[in-house]
């Protein structure tokens, strides 16, 4: 939407407010002749928008309505804010109601400010770089209409992030005296706010700007610090020089932004309710017990956490209470999801997420460029390599559309992230400033000496092909992107951001701002990176917390999602998909909770583990403990989907390996009953689960496949066996049926000789092959009655969507079990053209590489069984998680 657009639309939104009909705002003028279809359709679709609640773990019937009892005409801040979002910030209704809905879920689980005595422990969870400032600034705005007066927000642990936040609730909520443009209006006096924090670097709290009389009036008075032990040591001390009886009957909102971060305690034991203090006490850790202890300074208090990543946080003991600072900071009383806006790309939008024991993905998108093992070797020798300057030039192209789509005065950025050493940053800074200099003065001077063809050639072949996935309408040539390109370069700076250098990134003080940023922790977590446009992010973190708030690409991208590019390493790009999964089932299970009207001490949330990475700190989790989930491979198939790519050594040896264990099992089933026309299509019957059994203790997988785990599938076979099941199994050869000249044949010592070799492509850049089955290759081995059932079935169930391979299972007998190997070969995604925009691509950049080998795959059939395994591995806290009953 172009600037006059959304112009007339804030306008008619406006008016709409002030109750005019959306006819008599199109006809009165104030909307031009050539908008107004636009600005009818964009309303429309504005009023057909549904909103999305939040799922809440709470126990529903234990809520106070005393917000619903409130009489909301007399608010002022709620109403200021609302107005601000819809005429300032160009905000459409859609997300100020959603904003509106999600923020009275939050407050309504708040204690009632006039209860004489209250004690709430609550946490919103929302995703990284989602709103989640928005949401608890509507939160703290109704908070103060509805009689909150002292409220406390705690900003992250450095200066730069307590600034930012600071001076957004300045703009969104206080004002200046000045009246100055993009800003709420300053309240009128008697609803002004005592600020005794100010948004500047050095605006953090000092009893200097303070008086306690604030705290008698009827204004609200509003602290934004951050968690610093000086500085909350000085808070409290100054707090505690106010009146006892002034402090018991003032209501007090504690908002913890960040929750993960610092407050959770990393030191302090463990002495659950009523329990004898140990002779080994020893206290909680230094910012854990400063939060404590400022929450136990009032009667009336509220601790409200906000983070994307709450995995410490539902950790925290839920009944633990320390003998000086009480009960700790755990969730006790609510835990709210808030629903993913509309226009968020997160983890899931841009990685796709996995199951992990199917391996089948959604979502994703073919924005994610692959940093390999050499350029990361390149780098630690002082050497700036390919990928890098390829994420350069794609920052050069992207922003430079950016302009081309009228957003040349709009903050466009650069994220380079591999070292969270300063010493690092300095030397990769040097590297980058100077290589964007040689390519700034070669386009300057001697563009057509080669860099034009190069960048012609990366648009055409990278960014054209994208957007037209996306939005054909968006894809320009070239030749009309070029002009845009010297204005761009020109305005590019080249900033180290880190707690040493004094460069920093103030999009107020510079809101065009075009920058590549050289950093580390200081740009990896709660610091917006306006118009983030490429991430060159190779920064390697076991942590799950730690891993998603390092990635600044997520938010909204609307207008130009199809211009981000994140080069990052094959590995990461996988964890990030696991994550996106280990997400979305912590709010799944969150869903269902609700529905039990639950609260957080009632169940606890899950976390799936994973091979590589740890859930948080382990100090963070001293007191989880680590829980497998018994269910059945029963009515499931099995199946390797993932393979070491980007390990090219291992996944050559693990090839060996594997070859020989197939080569090992044909010859230890010579003997049984064989059927097929070809050594591509056949079949053993009557196969011993010993001789399978021996094979998966032979077959090695990669071990960071989460989903597929053989020394369970073997204790799964051993105890069915036990139980009288899986005693006959069938073997299925399933390679193709004719020839393909590019794939080639394996010898795998099948009687009838070669095996024709399947193809098999990666999504993206994964390790991942997605599914290698085929629709009917579950049925091998049916007899004519089996197979008329499976016809019939699958007629009678099409309309549920039922696949043939499920009722394959259902049909087959318990006792029998189904393996098949799939010869899948190096050359696969040659032999085919692929199509524009594709997500898939070859296994192999290079199949004659001698280290890249053809592979050997399998999946088994199981049929319905009784038999349950412990298949998965969750960390859960002091309050257990539990099945829906």
């Amino acid at each position: 939407m172009d600037p006059r657009e959304s112009q007339a639309l804030r306008t008619a939104r406006g008016l709409l407010e002030a109750g005019h009909t959306l006819e008599r705002v199109l006809g009165s003028g104030l909307i031009p002749d050539d908008l107004v279809a636009v600005v009818r359709d964009a309303i429309r679709e504005e009023d057909g928008f549904e909103l999305v609640p939040v799922d809440a773990l709470t126990d529903s019937a234990r809520l106070s309505e005393w917000l619903h009892k409130c009489d909301r005409a007399q608010w002022y801040y709620w109403p200021e804010l609302r107005q601000f979002l819809l005429m300032s910030k160009g905000w459409g209704l859609p997300m100020v109601r959603s904003l509106d809905d999600a923020s009275d879920e939050v407050v309504r689980r708040l204690p009632n400010p006039t209860e004489a005595k209250s004690d709430v422990r609550g946490l919103v969870l929302g995703f990284v770089q989602s709103g989640k400032t928005a949401n608890y600034t509507a939160v703290i705005s109704k908070a103060a209409d509805a009689g909150y007066r002292l409220i406390v927000v705690l900003a992250g642990i450095d200066n730069g992030l307590r600034k930012q936040t600071n001076s957004r609730l300045k703009r969104e909520l206080v004002g200046y005296s000045d009246g100055r443009p993009n800003a709420v209006r300053l309240p009128p006096i008697g609803k002004q706010w005592h600020e005794f924090t100010r948004d500047d670097s050095h605006g953090d709290f000092r009893p200097g700007y303070a008086n306690h009389a604030a705290l008698q009036g009827s204004q609200p008075v509003l602290m934004v610090v951050k968690k610093n032990k000086v500085v909350l040591e000085r808070l409290i001390a100054w707090l505690e020089g106010a009146p006892a009886e002034v402090r018991s009957q003032l209501p007090f909102l504690l908002v913890d932004d960040e929750a993960d971060l610092a407050s959770v305690d990393t030191r302090g034991t463990y002495v659950a309710d009523e329990d004898p203090v140990p002779d080994d006490y020893e206290p909680p850790s230094t910012i854990n017990r400063l939060i404590r202890e400022l929450l136990n300074l009032f009667d009336r208090r509220a601790y409200l956490a906000y983070t994307a990543t709450p995995f410490a946080n539902v950790l925290i003991p839920h009944d633990s209470n320390d003998p000086e600072v009480g009960s700790d900071l755990y969730p006790k009383d609510f835990i709210v999801a808030l629903p993913k806006p509309e226009g968020y790309f997160g983890a899931e939008e841009f990685f796709g997420r996995a199951d992990p024991t199917t391996g089948e993905r959604s979502g994703g998108r073919d924005v994610i460029r692959p940093v390999r093992d050499e350029d990361m070797d390149a780098l630690e020798r002082g050497v700036l390599p390919q990928s890098l300057e390829a994420a350069i030039v794609d920052f050069v192209l992207a922003g430079a559309c950016m302009a081309y789509r009228g957003r040349a005065e709009s903050p466009a950025t650069m994220l380079i992230h591999t070292s969270q050493r300063i010493l690092e940053h300095g030397r990769i800074r040097e590297l980058v400033d100077g290589r964007y200099r040689g390519l700034r003065d070669e386009w300057r001077y001697q563009k057509h000496h080669g860099l034009r063809e190069r960048m012609a050639q990366r648009w055409d072949q990278d960014f054209r092909v994208v957007t037209r996935a996306a939005d054909i309408t968006k894809d320009i040539p070239f030749d009309v992107l070029e002009p845009f390109i010297s204005p761009f370069m020109e305005s590019v700076a080249v900033r180290e951001i880190n707690s040493f250098a004094d460069e920093v990134l103030d999009y107020e003080r510079e809101p065009s701002l075009k920058a590549i940023a050289v950093g580390g922790n200081k740009l990896s977590r709660g610091l917006t990176l306006e118009g983030l446009l490429v991430s060159y992010f190779i920064r390697r973190s076991p942590s799950y917390d730690t891993l998603m708030q390092m990635g600044r690409w997520f938010g909204y991208r609307g207008g130009y999602d199809d211009l981000v590019r994140v080069h990052t390493t094959p590995e990461l790009e996988e964890w990030f998909t696991d994550l996106a999964f280990v997400e979305y089932q912590l709010r799944q299970d969150i869903r269902i909770y609700q529905d039990l009207n639950l609260t957080p001490s009632d169940a606890g949330v899950r976390i799936l583990q994973h091979p590589v990475m740890q859930v948080t700190a382990p100090l963070k989790r001293r007191f989880a403990r680590t829980t497998t989930i018994s269910q059945s491979y029963a009515l499931s198939i099995a199946q390797t989907f993932k393979f070491p790519f980007s390990r090219p050594d291992d996944l050559s040896l693990q090839a060996e390996v594997n070859l020989q264990a197939v080569r090992q099992l044909v010859r230890e089933i010579a003997g049984c009953e064989a059927h097929g026309d070809s050594a591509s299509k056949t079949f053993w019957k009557g196969v011993s689960p010993n001789a399978v059994i021996a094979f998966l203790e032979r077959y090695r997988t990669d071990e960071t496949a989460r989903g597929l785990s053989t020394p369970l599938l073997i204790q799964y076979i051993t105890r069915a066996v036990e139980a009288g099941e899986l005693t006959r199994w069938t073997v299925a050869v399933c390679g193709r049926e004719k020839r393909d000249p590019v794939l080639g044949t394996v010898d795998w010592g099948v009687p009838r000789g070669q095996v024709n070799q399947l193809s098999r492509s990666r999504l993206g850049h994964t390790d991942s092959v997605g599914v290698i089955t085929n629709p009917g290759d579950e049925a091998i081995g049916f007899d004519v009655e089996q197979q008329r059932q499976l016809e019939e079935r699958y007629e009678a169930e099409r309309l549920q969507r039922k696949s043939i391979s499920v009722i394959a299972r259902q049909l087959r007998d318990p006792g029998d079990g189904l393996l098949m190997l799939y010869p899948i070969s190096r050359s696969s995604g040659y032999d085919i053209v692929r199509t524009e925009g594709e997500a898939r691509r070859p296994l192999y950049d290079d199949p004659a590489d001698p280290r890249n080998r053809d592979l050997v795959g399998f999946a088994i059939s199981f049929p319905r069984s009784q038999i349950n395994q412990a298949v998965e591995a969750y960390a859960e806290g002091t309050v257990p998680w539990r099945p829906a009953e």
